[in-house]
């Protein structure tokens, strides 16, 4: 037995202690040695040894779950592609799984599973029965939990002392898989819930003092003395088990009081390990994953994936008891609370006590339950944790365990004028759809239709064995009213007779938003009536004139934030107005907000012919300062030219000065400083853009400069990025919040012909390219690991054909972005402490919704499915970062840099911070995506189909079918309509100086016809056209120089002509525009 094993382990090791004082007992402790190594338990039983070959992580590329589609034969891959390396499927030898439970033993920890058919293997700590380690069989060196120890691991910890420890979870006050918090009151009373937990909040450990009893399989204990506060009616039993390709933990709840009680909450830790405080970057790669929860009832579950994004990953599905909250563990935890640990959480399955206490100013996202347990009655609960082989692989796992999968399209959040909405239900043989409820009831109207999916699409990916007998649901959408919708879907199980037995419940969460040009256009109004700052207005550091940050709730320029990122015009908070303004031009142009623009950047941003350093963001070396805000002597001794504009910031610096908080009023010296390479892409893109008005628009749209000052400007502060931020040190050598748009300037700058500076462009990305290739996981910022430099990273590998390696990227961030039916989770890129940086409501490190993370991380995630398109999981992830980023503008068109993602609030934050980030992520990846995804048919991702037919047919099949013949007609409904993907051409369309405004798709024919249309506000009197072939693998049906572009017979006043640019490439046109529109047809020659 395992208790005996540890028993002779200690013996043995107290008598070695002793040789050195009685020699005679060397013998014995020899002996006992021996005896020890006897009794020790068999290896668990594994398959026979097959071959095995896994790379080593070290400077190499991981493999994605699924790699880039390809032929069978990599000899007609292009000649610079390497196929990625492809997931190892054999087991692990013996001696991996041997050595990895021997670990276990040595934490003190019983191995449970590991055997022959199991898929995991699983530690159970003696003391307590918690699970402290997750492993994969076929990779027992990873756990997916948080460490009990860490010897390489130095952080601080609550009551840890002043200097870094080695990570030691051992005792009292940490969260252990297992755990469990509860609030009970007397059944039927309105009396306060009183707070239970497993985690005792201070030492000693609270151990379950009786003996844990455990086999190969399964572990049981009394854990009913390690809850606190002591005397409580419930006792609890704790199991786990592990069982083939499953894992079970699960609770019994029994009342030893003599009254009924009821649990108004009950919660499972879920102690993860997404803490990657103490870490170097190649160390949070091979050691930690992200946590991300879907709280759809009893269809919901719990997603942790690697950093790498790589599998198999973690699942964590509900018992009898589905899922109702995920609720940050904020101040019970005594884990590291800095700025690279986002919490610890658990999952709820009751939630009535917080829906009445804490979370009661807020809209929860599921109905609040709780559940009487009368006196000796009980009542069970349990988690099942099963592996997905990865990310994409996570609804055919969700299917193979039972559960239903909801599929919102195009995505959870929708705009008003989506006429094609819908949420598709593929239901696996054990359930029958029964009903769906829309809350509130008038928000919108559901339509059902109902078919068995064909052979081909139930079982295409189905793995063998599985049942294939699957159905699926299309409910249609008539959406009625702006705001959250909850959707309760309703689904019986099927008894082995055919007779219902119980149901299943699943909730799934939308947002309607006003259409997206709407939003747009309201947040430009908006910001030029209350953000604008006028250059009359005295300011002591002369950010007039200049558009500035808002507050949703005061409304005008916010000048009076003390903190130095957010009203001096740098850093991502501060130059953030004037970048999103300057991005919303591109598509929706305003002359009133141009010229604003414009005044800005000759009064505020450059100094011109001045020379003069201190009253501009940019100096004449093209050096970006770090804020336009600071504090100094002089301020100090004649305050009151301060105190006019801001009394908050006047006073708070007249106190603290000279020594002040980090984030508080800067020294002048400070504010100068121009080392940090994050300021520069901001200013570039509002050069650029003013580039691009100027430059596609006839007449121009810009006054001050034309054309030319401004690539120049945007070129010359790109390259001043690399001198000043490091040249390749320092800040420069990350990826670069916004860093995409140097490859856009790059690109214009081959084709304006100056060739000078697009040489010195590219040198320093082959100096910043090399650095990213030789490391192995180069997703580093200012913090030990960030998700903001995968944009700028992915964009020069893919567009420098390092394929593998902008694959490896693009993997990375489906490690933190998730698809899921509910609207704030979907497609909503990690982030969790820029609200304390930036935000209105500061609770500390908190989970934020939809912030720039979303959309930048978008980028990568959408260049990829252009360039891989049978990876549809990309599109529907890029699809949900898009269509939630507009949520965050307010109805009255001021922008929230985020939503807080606390259950107690669950609001849009109230300063705009940095959400011009974010508009700029959503602008380089907007656009029509259209495309066939089985068994789902024909999607129109960010458009309407509006029309659909197939020739000598009345119409096109729905759902299943990827039509060949059928003709589709549909409507952009992104913000910008200026540009178009078609998947099966793997063809981008992109126009510029004008919108489109209708589009048409001949399959059979692989032609395209578009209609443009003129600005409203900014008509032109034409456009520039590009064609792009994207498409990487399958190889495309046709290049970029095939295609050929004219005008439909009877589109009067249209014309078609060659770019002006003189290094034109192939496909690119320059379109006149009539009044009625210019249609334009476009074919494969």
């Amino acid at each position: 037995s395992v208790h005996i094993h540890h028993a002779f382990r200690r013996t043995a090791g107290l008598l070695m202690s002793c040789m050195s004082r009685r020699r005679d007992l060397g013998l014995v402790a020899a002996a006992a040695l021996v005896f020890c190594l006897l009794l020790r338990p068999a290896p668990p039983l594994v398959r026979k040894p097959q071959e095995w070959s896994r790379r080593s992580m070290r400077g190499k590329v991981g493999a994605p779950s699924h790699p880039p589609p390809s032929p069978t034969s990599s000899s007609s891959l292009p000649p610079t592609f390497k196929l990625p390396p492809q997931p190892a499927s054999s087991p692990p030898p013996p001696k991996r799984l041997s050595s990895a439970a021997r670990a276990l033993e040595a934490d003190g920890l019983v191995p449970l599973g590991g055997g022959e058919g199991d898929a995991m293997l699983l530690g159970v700590r003696v003391e307590t029965g918690t699970v402290e380690a997750v492993s994969p069989t076929e990779l027992p060196s990873f756990s997916y939990l948080l460490p009990l120890r860490a010897r390489d691991v130095h952080v601080h910890w609550a009551g840890s002392g002043r200097m870094p420890k080695s990570l030691d979870r051992t005792d009292a006050g940490f969260h252990h898989l297992g755990d469990l918090s509860f609030r009970l009151r007397r059944a039927e009373s309105r009396d306060a819930f009183k707070k239970y937990s497993t985690v005792a909040n201070t030492p000693p450990l609270a151990s379950t003092g009786s003996p844990l009893e455990f086999t190969r399989r399964s572990a049981a204990v009394d854990a009913s003395a390690c809850v606190r506060p002591e005397g409580g009616p419930l006792r609890v039993r704790r199991e786990v088990s592990v069982g083939g390709d499953e894992a079970t933990i699960s609770w019994t709840l029994s009342n030893a009081g003599t009254y009924a009680v009821e649990v108004g909450a009950l919660g499972f830790s879920m102690p993860f390990n997404q803490m990657f405080t103490g870490r170097s970057l190649p160390s949070v790669a091979r050691h930690c994953s992200f946590t991300e929860a879907y709280v759809g009832g009893g269809a919901g579950y719990i997603q942790v994936t690697r950093t790498t994004g790589s599998g198999p990953v973690l699942l964590v599905l509900p018992g009898s008891h589905g899922f109702e909250g995920w609720r940050p563990l904020k101040q019970e935890d005594r884990a590291n609370y800095d700025w690279m640990h986002e919490m610890l959480y658990e999952v709820l399955v009751h939630s009535r006590a917080y829906a009445e206490d804490e979370w009661r100013k807020a809209q929860p996202w599921n109905p609040p339950s709780s559940r009487t347990i009368a006196a000796g009655g009980s009542a069970g609960y349990s988690v099942r944790l099963i592996l997905a082989k990865g990310v994409e692989d996570v609804n055919e796992r969700l299917l193979q365990a039972g559960l239903p999968v909801a599929v919102p399209l195009p995505g959870a959040a929708l705009h008003a004028d989506m006429g094609d909405a819908r949420l598709e239900l593929i239901i696996p043989p054990n359930l029958r759809f029964a009903g769906a409820l829309a809350s509130p009831s008038d928000g919108l109207a559901i339509s059902k239709s109902t078919q068995q999916l064909p052979p081909a699409a139930r079982c295409a990916a189905a793995a063998a064995g599985s049942p294939c007998s699957r159905t699926l649901v299309s409910l249609r959408l008539t959406l009625r009213t702006i705001g959250r919708i909850h959707i309760q879907l309703t689904f019986s199980r099927e008894g082995q007779v055919g007779d219902t037995t119980d149901s299943l419940t699943q909730y799934v969460q939308l947002i309607v938003l006003a259409p997206a040009s709407k939003l747009l256009t309201r947040y430009g109004d908006f910001s030029l009536q209350h953000g604008w700052l006028p250059a009359n207005v005295s300011d002591p550091w002369a950010r007039a004139p200049a558009f500035m940050g808002t507050d949703a709730d005061e409304g005008g320029p916010l000048l009076g934030e003390p903190r130095v990122f957010m009203a001096g015009l740098s850093d991502e908070a501060g130059a953030a107005a004037p970048l999103a303004m300057a991005i919303k031009q591109l598509g929706s142009p305003s002359p009133k907000e141009v010229a604003a623009l414009e005044e800005y950047v000759h009064s505020t941003l450059w100094p011109g012919d001045t020379g003069e350093r201190r009253r501009f963001v940019q100096g004449s070396d093209y050096s970006v300062r770090a804020s336009l805000l600071y504090w100094n002597d002089e301020l100090q001794a004649a305050p009151a030219a301060a105190q006019a504009v801001s009394k908050v910031v006047a006073q708070m610096c007249s106190k603290c000065w000279p020594k002040c908080y980090w984030m508080h009023c800067w020294s002048e010296k400070r504010s100068l400083e121009a080392w940090r390479a994050y300021n520069y892409p901001h200013v570039v893109a509002v050069y650029w853009a003013l580039y691009r008005l100027s430059r596609h628009f006839d007449p121009p749209l810009t006054s001050r400069a034309d054309w030319r000052w401004y690539l120049t400007q945007a070129a010359r502060t790109a390259l001043a990025m690399w001198r000043f931020g490091g040249k390749g040190t320092g800040t420069s050598q990350w990826g670069l919040m916004v860093g995409s748009v140097f490859a856009l300037v790059l690109v214009d700058l081959r084709r304006e012909g100056l060739d000078a500076m697009a040489l010195e462009m590219s040198d320093v990305v082959k100096r910043r390219q090399a650095k990213w290739l030789k490391m192995e996981f180069p997703y580093g910022s200012e913090f030990p690991w960030d998700s903001t430099g995968h944009e700028e990273i992915h964009t020069w590998l893919l567009m420098e054909k390092h394929f593998e390696a902008a694959n490896k990227t693009a993997q990375a961030v489906l490690g933190y972005a998730t698809v899921v039916p509910n609207w704030a989770y979907c497609g909503s890129a990690r982030r969790y402490w820029d609200f304390v940086i930036n935000g209105k409501t500061q609770w500390g490190n908190e989970r934020e919704f939809h912030h720039y993370g979303s959309t930048l991380n978008a980028i990568p995630v959408l260049d990829h499915y252009r360039a891989y398109p049978a990876r549809t999981h990309l599109l529907r992830l890029g699809a949900c970062a898009l269509l939630g980023h507009l949520s965050n503008i307010h109805e009255s068109g001021a922008a929230s840099m985020a939503w807080h993602g606390d259950p107690a609030l669950l609001r849009r934050d109230g300063y705009s911070g940095d959400y011009g980030i974010g508009l700029y992520g959503y602008w380089r990846s907007a656009g029509s995506y259209l495309t066939c995804v089985p068994p789902h048919g024909w999607i129109c991702f960010y458009c309407e189909l509006t029309h659909q037919e197939q020739k000598g047919a009345s119409a096109i099949s729905e759902g299943v079918a990827c039509d060949g013949a059928a003709i589709l007609t549909a409507v952009p409904r992104d913000a910008f309509a200026r540009r178009l993907h078609v998947g099966s051409l793997g063809l981008t369309v992109e126009v510029e100086g004008a919108a489109i405004q209708e589009f048409e798709l001949h399959v059979s024919e692989g032609r395209l016809m578009l209609t443009l249309r003129a600005h409203e506000r900014s008509p032109s009197t034409r456009a520039s056209l590009f064609v792009y072939v994207d498409r990487v693998l399958p190889p495309p049906p046709a290049s970029v120089d095939r295609w050929h572009v004219e005008c439909v017979e009877g589109s009067v006043g249209c014309r078609v002509s060659s770019s002006e640019a003189s290094h034109s490439a192939p496909g690119e046109f320059v379109i006149a525009l009539s009044r009625q529109g210019s249609r334009l047809s476009l074919t494969a020659k």
